[in-house]
């Protein structure tokens, strides 16, 4: 089979074409070799195949320039830069490409090919045109382009006849399905290319009758579908007006019809004026007369409430008066009263003050003694007496944990040979629950001596005056 005709697909699946027919792009023969001045050297041109049947398309555009560099005639490897391009969905480039070709070697008939392909796809079916003409002038016998040629005479016909009809050119009209070349052979052959250079000379020109022909038949069809079309168009627009017509005639008659309601609900307003006028007249009349008659009797109801306030406010005086001696009466036991109550307040805070002094004398010597005993445990280095004298919420410092530091003070202390506190100057602040120390402490242990200042912080849990928090200085 010759390797055109194994690279058919749609232009509308460039990269389809590419990817499924990749594997069979050949090398260029012998013949092709001797065509041009700096071929490709097959080892590279192997390895760019490689490439693009694995789709790496940016590796062999790459190896592809770099042999371009050092050949830059070599038609093949130009060729192939254009299909890598193409796939790469760089039409603009590869049309350069390809149209660089037809001007270097126009004998070529692939290249034509190609950009006939590139502009099909664009949509430029004169431009498409032009380049397969080219493409039959290298080679009148070549198939591939007697194939796409037909096609693109279709649907140069088929946009013919959607502008008679007014078709919208971006609808889903089918594209035609050309063909990419994927590799050159020229016309080395003798004027003759793959498909058809076994063929016999009628065979050939029989194949370009059948193009023609299905180019022809393409055109036919679609010339009788515009007259079907035509045809159903003017029924459908006849039918348009017969109903165009009886809609108009339809509106006479409610046009007809509303002029003579019209004049009827004129009459009967007309007449419903008139009564509305009678009776409005009668009701000016029964309303003057009510009027008349609910005046009298507002003036009477008038002088009825004139006495009733008269009495209502007579009476008001005499109970403000009674009111304004109860009232005095009520002060003055008021006034009793309160002195009383005042009297007994006194005594009270009297009393609350001595008994607040009392507790917080009491307070305060519990604080002290808490004091005391905790500087004792610390001396008999009885370390569980000493720690139990600490809340349970004490501020450890340097954010350890209760249980690290306690563990910390038993073996600091424990660690001692002998060790004795004394305290001195105590002054206690009390404030609810919460009692401030601050005190002389005296340090003395068989390893050091210290005489501070100190503050402890105590708070009441139950009857005891804990340790929560506890610092250096007063």
């Amino acid at each position: 089979m010759p390797p055109e005709s194994q690279e058919q697909t749609s232009i509308h699946g460039l990269r389809g074409l590419i990817n499924r027919t990749a594997h069979k792009t050949a090398l260029l023969s012998g013949l092709v070799a001797a065509l041009f001045a700096a071929p490709a050297h097959a080892n590279e041109m192997s390895d760019i195949n490689k490439l693009m049947r694995s789709g790496q398309y940016a590796e062999a555009l790459t190896k592809t320039d770099a042999v371009l560099a050092k050949h830059p005639r070599d038609a093949q490897m130009r060729f192939t830069k254009g299909l890598i391009l193409a796939e790469q969905n760089r039409s603009a480039e590869a049309i350069a490409v390809f149209s660089k070709l037809t001007e270097d070697f126009p004998d070529l008939p692939e290249p034509y090919n190609n950009l006939a392909v590139l502009y099909a796809a664009n949509g430029q079916y004169d431009k498409a045109r032009a380049s397969l003409d080219m493409a039959m002038r290298t080679n009148p016998t070549y198939a591939t382009a007697l194939e796409n040629l037909g096609d693109v005479y279709a649907k140069l016909a088929s946009q013919a006849y959607d502008k008679a009809l007014q078709i919208d050119p971006g609808s889903n009209v089918p594209q035609p399905k050309l063909t990419l070349l994927r590799s050159l052979n020229g016309n080395a052959t003798g004027g003759t290319v793959p498909r058809l250079a076994s063929a016999a000379p009628g065979q050939a020109a029989q194949a370009q009758r059948d193009a023609k022909a299905k180019a022809d038949a393409a055109a036919a069809e679609q010339q009788e579908r515009a007259r079907a079309l035509a045809t159903e168009k003017a029924a459908q627009q006849a039918a348009a007006d017969k109903a165009a017509a009886e809609k108009a005639a339809i509106a006479k008659a409610s046009a007809d019809k509303a002029a003579a309601d019209k004049a009827a609900a004129e009459k009967a307003a007309a007449d419903k004026a008139a009564a509305d006028k009678a009776a409005a007249e009668k009701a000016a009349a029964e309303k003057a007369a009510a009027d008349r008659k609910k005046a009298d009797k507002a003036a009477a109801e008038q002088k009825q409430k004139d006495k009733e306030q008269k009495e209502q406010a007579e009476r008001l005086e005499k109970e403000k008066a009674d009111k304004a001696a109860r009232a005095e009466k009520e002060k003055a036991a008021q006034a009793e009263k309160q002195a009383a109550a005042e009297k007994a307040a006194q005594a009270k805070a009297a009393a609350d003050k001595a008994k607040a002094a009392a507790d917080a004398d009491q307070d305060k010597n519990a604080v002290l003694a808490s004091l005391n005993n905790w500087a004792k445990a610390w001396s008999d280095k009885d370390v569980r007496s000493y720690l139990a004298h600490y809340a349970s919420d004490f501020e450890t410092p340097k954010g350890a944990t209760r249980k690290e530091w306690a563990e910390e003070r038993r073996a600091r202390i424990e660690d001692k040979g002998h060790i004795t506190v004394k305290v001195s100057n105590a002054q206690v602040v009390i404030k609810g629950n919460t009692a401030t120390v601050r005190y002389r402490q005296i340090y003395n242990s068989n390893r050091l001596t210290v005489d501070s200042r100190k503050t402890l912080v105590f708070v009441k849990q139950g009857n005891k005056w804990l340790i929560k928090q506890e610092r250096s200085g007063g």
